[in-house]
């Protein structure tokens, strides 16, 4: 897998277009808008990018690096512990999805999140056990079960970030691992 890395100019037009966002709709910014506020012309826009869903997918693919990377440090890879994780970090990144709400965009992550996430695998790579990973790997059902927990943590996900008093990343873990293990 390649390794991400970000040009400043990326990350001046990755700021330009959050900044963007918090003043007016995700649709009606244009490329000159973006161009503009970032300080650079169109040409060197489109040396970077194509459009601008492309900044938000290298965004999401970089904070997602950064997501990766904690999982990789823990010690001990749980339900638990990958869930506090999970919840930490959506907790540091609340803005951008508020962002994304405000425009009506929630869905440009949710509806990638278990393509992202199993980027996030990929960089892990000793999420799973090798031999549970191998078994799953052979079997059509764990694409579905894959999604099927992407999906749930993403509703749940999104409801969490609606509430004024959010309940911490390990209030939310352990509501995920009494989901899970049916203790509810």
């Amino acid at each position: 897998m390649k390794e991400i890395t970000v040009t400043q100019t990326q990350e001046w037009i990755i700021s330009a277009l959050l900044t963007l966002m918090d003043k007016k709709n995700y649709r009606e910014i244009t490329i000159v808008d973006i161009a503009s506020t970032a300080h650079i012309g169109r040409r060197t826009f489109y040396r970077y990018f194509k459009t601008k869903d492309d900044i938000l997918v290298l965004y999401c693919n970089v904070i997602l690096k950064d997501f990766a990377k904690k999982i990789r440090s823990k010690e001990e890879i749980t339900l638990y512990s990958v869930s506090v994780s999970y919840f930490e970090f959506w907790n540091q990144h609340l803005d951008f999805l508020k962002l994304l709400r405000k425009s009506d965009m929630l869905y440009f992550v949710g509806d990638r999140l278990p393509e992202f996430l199993a980027y996030v695998a990929v960089l892990v790579d000793h999420v799973m056990p090798e031999e549970i990973e191998d078994t799953m790997k052979r079997q059509d059902s764990y694409y579905y079960a894959h999604y099927f927990n992407m999906g749930g943590y993403w509703s749940i996900t999104t409801l969490w970030m609606e509430k004024e008093n959010r309940e911490t990343p390990e209030e939310m873990a352990t509501i995920i691992e009494n989901i899970i293990y049916r203790k509810l």
